[in-house]
Formats: structure tokens, sequence, C-alpha cells
């Protein structure tokens, strides 16, 4: 009775450990490819561009007013925006985004900057 218990849970074991490698690792994620922003009065520092994979935008404001990057569109039908918060004069952050292939709108949110010419096209491939 005991060998039998034994055997069946050695069995049990080797079919879950032959089971768990059977499915292999998980793909290494892509590095971010990195793109730097600089906002400024009344500029983002960011062209029009296409972009792979995820991206770390390295936000800096160099100007002397508050300004955010925020990039917004739609994803399966609903709208969507992310944005890294007002930024003070001097003060840097990242914004890393991952997105499926479309064209979004990135901008300063801070009201009345992006009718002042701060936004640009982002495409995602």
């Amino acid at each position: 009775m005991n060998i039998q218990r034994t055997a069946g849970a050695l069995l049990a074991v080797t079919l879950f450990i032959t089971a768990a490698g059977a499915q292999g690792s998980a793909p290494t994620p892509a590095k971010p490819t990195v793109v730097q922003v600089n906002l400024n009065e009344w500029t983002m520092g960011l062209e029009s561009m296409k972009v792979t994979g995820p991206v770390t935008f390295a936000v800096t404001n160099t100007g002397k007013y508050p300004h955010a990057l925020a990039v917004e569109g739609k994803i399966g039908g609903k709208d969507f925006e992310i944005s890294t918060g007002w930024l003070k004069a001097g003060e840097k952050t990242t914004l890393t985004i991952d997105l499926p292939a479309g064209t979004y709108n990135a901008y300063c949110p801070v009201p009345g900057h992006e009718g002042k010419g701060m936004k640009s096209d982002l495409t995602f491939q």
C-alpha cells in the first residue's frame, strides 16, 4: 500500500516536471527605445515619429512654466490617455509605453499649451 502511494506520487511529480519543461521559457521582452523629450515654451522637441515596440520617453521640462507629456488615442474603440503629470521647471521623469499599431496624439496637457504648438503625431508600427 505504501509502495503504491509512493509510486503514484513519484509518477505525478514526474508528469508535472515533464509538462513544465515542455512549456519552454518565456521570450525576453524587447528593450524600450529611449526618446529624449525637452518640453519648453511652446515646443516639445518631439517631431512626428514612427516607433516599434516599447518606447521610453525621457522627459525634461527645460522651460520656465509647468509642462507635461501626454499620449492619447483609441485602443479597441475606447479612448485612453496616459501622462507624466505636470513637471515644474527643471524636473525630469520617464514614461514607458507600448501601444498597438496606430497613430496617437502626443501633446502637453497643460491648458492652452497644445494650442500653442506643443503637439505631435506618434505612430506605432
